[in-house]
């Protein structure tokens, strides 16, 4: 039962943070500016660059949604 309610957080998660990524794409990039320059580099990339965050928005809650309903399946 643990390891569902673990998946169903993850998926919570996953749609929020997917519908950030769609209605503040650049903001959102810009707040996770952090870490090695690699990371960095690819936060400044998808806020150059917001539609781009947003289809990985799209992407991110699609699958949040899927993650979570394959939890009620027996």
């Amino acid at each position: 039962m643990w390891a569902k309610r673990i998946k169903e957080s993850f998926a919570i998660f996953t749609i929020g943070d997917g519908v950030i990524e769609l209605l503040t794409p650049r903001q959102h990039s810009l707040l996770w500016e952090v870490g090695p320059e690699g990371s960095r580099k690819a936060a400044r990339f998808f806020a150059e660059h917001p539609n781009y965050m947003r289809l990985l928005g799209v992407v991110q809650v699609g699958f949040g949604i899927w993650l979570a309903l394959r939890q009620y399946r027996r």
